[in-house]
């Protein structure tokens, strides 16, 4: 006679919500709370962007004196410059988010709030302000890649400082693609 096995029969474990979605039994507050922690955070990593690229960018003028005017190094400021503007636009893109939130939302525990996270309105948010993340993480990439390509048309004298701009300003992509993902997508899904 075979020995008969007992299987035990279990149940999968519960997949996690979608890229940016709460979990639905969270509560309205924490989801809210969440939220807003998430583009402040964004916003605060998006200004220290900027302000990093305006000390490199001062600290290299500083140090190239009189060939602070040169081609190459024009070229590089350019682009730094680009770059820097576009951490700014990150940052306002995160106020703006910010801004809805807060406006959207009442006092934690009130009818407002409750009503709030009923909308969905932190996680909706969030999602819209990572898509404009993803945009404008393509937005900087192309930015960079075509201002070396100008540069290198219209001065090539200028393209290796343009390389270096351009290097500098696809560490902007870089940091864009980390706070899409790890500061506004991934707090949204604990909630």
């Amino acid at each position: 006679m075979w020995p008969v096995r007992s299987v035990a029969v279990t149940t999968p474990p519960p997949q996690p919500p979608e890229s940016g979605t709460p979990a639905d039994d969270a509560p309205a507050d924490v989801v809210i709370a969440r939220g807003v922690q998430a583009h402040t955070r964004t916003l605060l990593a998006m200004c220290a962007v900027a302000v990093v690229l305006g000390f490199i960018g001062a600290g290299a003028l500083s140090m190239a004196g009189p060939q602070g005017r040169d081609l190459p190094m024009v070229a590089g400021f350019t682009l730094l410059a680009v770059g820097q503007l576009l951490a700014i636009t990150g940052a306002v893109l995160a106020g703006i988010g910010l801004a809805a939130i807060l406006r959207g939302v009442g006092e934690p525990g009130s009818t407002d709030s409750a009503d709030a996270g009923r909308r969905r309105l932190p996680a909706r948010t969030v999602e819209r302000t990572a898509r404009s993340f993803a945009l404008l993480l393509r937005v900087v990439v192309v930015a960079a890649i075509g201002g070396v390509a100008v540069w290198a048309i219209a001065a090539p004298a200028g393209l290796l400082g343009a390389v270096v701009g351009a290097v500098l300003t696809i560490q902007v992509a870089v940091v864009i693609a980390i706070v899409r993902v790890k500061v506004l997508l991934a707090p949204m899904r604990r909630a």
